[in-house]
């Protein structure tokens, strides 16, 4: 996310300025990845709008999500997740929309300054968490269905708890080594170190993670769709996680393009910033529609209760008739526990 006040070349070098005010270090950010600037293109002042009701729209729908995830539907292992993810969506959201309307209303000096810096670091921490309760989610999903005997029975009672703990750690551990070397040391001072950093953070994202949820989306896939012994339905679980890392994938796309192709060949970006933001945006505002169209019962009538329609995307009731029935799931798991106790 860069500043967008007013864009001029810089004689010197290919960089944004921001005539009128103090010259910022994240206006020299390329995405979340690179803190370098390769590009000149200033985004158009229709995509501030843009960004700005997508940005209110997703807020609202990741709203709804955490209260009925957090407060209305009992909690089970994966109702834990979704509902730090929906926590991620929000702040970055949130962050991206603040910086829409300074860039909207023009707002320069220095708490303006301040204030791109602030949503910017917020952003970028958001960002990674978001992107690293993915594949805790398929992994666990995964593991749940291939060794449900053993999953149910040996499981720590708080692991969702304790898995999204750690993530928000690594997240905010993350960020602040990223800032400290690429903004608050300075860009000139500590250019090596931040190349590093950049480089590191785009293997954490696209070499990391993105396998560790793609692989066990395709294990799930393979056991369920393709090597079940009962012709079922699958559950809609399985139809909600496999959605929303599809929807990653593709709305990240871009900027892992852009990444690959500064750091492996030196290329200029092929793809303005605003696209990428765009595309995250996107990503993060499209999870309460995926739990909407999973839940929803095209059977039953036309308009039902979100609450109704959120609590059956949770339901794993595909794996009731697996292992002679003996192997408990999602739903019966919920009805046991109270809410806000199951982890």
């Amino acid at each position: 996310m860069a500043g967008n006040c007013s864009w001029e070349a810089h004689p010197s070098n290919r960089n944004k300025m921001c005539p009128g005010a103090s010259e910022a270090p994240e206006l020299y950010s390329r995405g979340f990845l690179t803190i370098e600037q390769i590009t000149v293109l200033p985004p158009p002042a229709v995509m501030n709008y843009i960004f700005l009701l997508l940005c209110l729209c997703g807020l609202v729908g990741n709203g709804l999500v955490l209260w009925f995830f957090g407060f209305s539907i009992k909690r089970n292992p994966f109702s834990v997740y979704f509902l730090h993810l929906a926590g991620a969506d929000v702040g970055y959201l949130f962050s991206k929309a603040v910086f829409s309307i300074l860039n909207t209303g023009g707002f320069l000096g220095a708490f303006a300054d301040y204030s791109r810096s602030v949503t910017r670091v917020l952003g970028l921490c958001m960002f990674v968490a978001g992107v690293s309760l993915l594949p805790a989610i398929s992994t666990e999903r995964c593991v749940s269905v291939i060794f449900s005997a053993w999953y149910w029975r040996r499981r720590p009672k708080r692991l969702s708890a304790v898995v999204c703990a750690l993530l928000w750690i690594l997240s905010l551990l993350v960020t602040c080594i990223h800032n400290y070397f690429c903004v608050f040391l300075g860009r000139e001072a500590s250019r090596p170190a931040c190349r590093h950093m950049d480089i590191f953070l785009g293997i954490l994202l696209f070499l990391l993670f993105c396998p560790l949820m793609v692989l066990p989306c395709l294990a799930l896939i393979v056991h369920v769709e393709c090597r079940a012994r009962r012709r079922q339905r699958s559950a809609k679980l399985n139809h909600v996680i496999l959605a929303m890392v599809s929807v990653f994938l593709v709305s990240s796309i871009y900027l892992g393009i852009d990444w690959f192709l500064f750091w492996a060949f030196q290329i200029p970006a092929p793809f303005p910033e605003y696209v990428t933001d765009l595309c995250i945006c996107i990503n993060s505002s499209a999870k309460p529609i995926v739990y909407f169209l999973a839940g929803r019962d095209k059977s039953q009538r036309l308009w039902e209760p979100l609450r109704v329609v959120f609590q059956r995307a949770l339901r794993d009731g595909a794996e009731l008739g697996e292992a002679g029935g003996s192997t408990p799931n999602t739903v019966t798991m919920e009805m046991q526990c109270p809410p806000g106790n199951a982890s």
